[in-house]
């Protein structure tokens, strides 16, 4: 019997026909790495937009306060506010801090709202009460300046 047309002319298939799979495979490898890289050696706040920048920094101000911690409160304020002859005093801001912690808890941030960037200035509404008094939520007009490419909390 002769044999059908073409079936002769089949060849079991080799790796060397895939090499262009490999090399496609090769490349997508070295972009997933690049990715996860870049993840993970730069911080979440380099990686954030400003939106949420704006947010850890409104957040930093009140985590100094519940600590208290002088040294991130004051890292996180803007230099107009630091330079100004009525900021507060370590010694004061650790007094005041501690005997609000005693009285009323820590400082919880339900939500912030109508955050708004313009540039290196942003505006929010930050919602916040203390632990012990829930229903008695706070809303304060905050302003989040950007100085040398990190957000602080500026009281104008």
């Amino acid at each position: 019997m002769a044999e059908a047309a073409g079936e002769g002319d089949q060849r079991p298939p080799s790796w060397k026909n895939a090499w262009p799979f490999f090399v496609a495979a090769g490349v997508v490898g070295l972009v997933v790495l690049g990715v996860v890289l870049s993840n993970v050696t730069r911080p979440a706040e380099d990686r954030a937009g400003d939106s949420a920048q704006v947010q850890y920094a409104i957040n930093d101000v009140y985590t100094a306060r519940n600590g208290p911690n002088f040294a991130e409160y004051r890292a996180n304020t803007c230099a107009a506010d630091v330079e100004a002859a009525g900021f507060v005093s370590e010694e004061q801001f650790l007094a005041d801090n501690r005997q609000s912690l005693v009285a009323n808890g820590h400082i919880e941030i339900p939500e912030i709202t109508e955050l708004v960037v313009d540039g290196d200035r942003a505006t929010a509404k930050v919602h916040w009460h203390y632990d012990k008094t829930p229903d008695d939520v706070n809303v304060v007009d905050t302003i989040v300046v950007r100085e040398n490419g990190e957000w602080k909390v500026c009281s104008s």
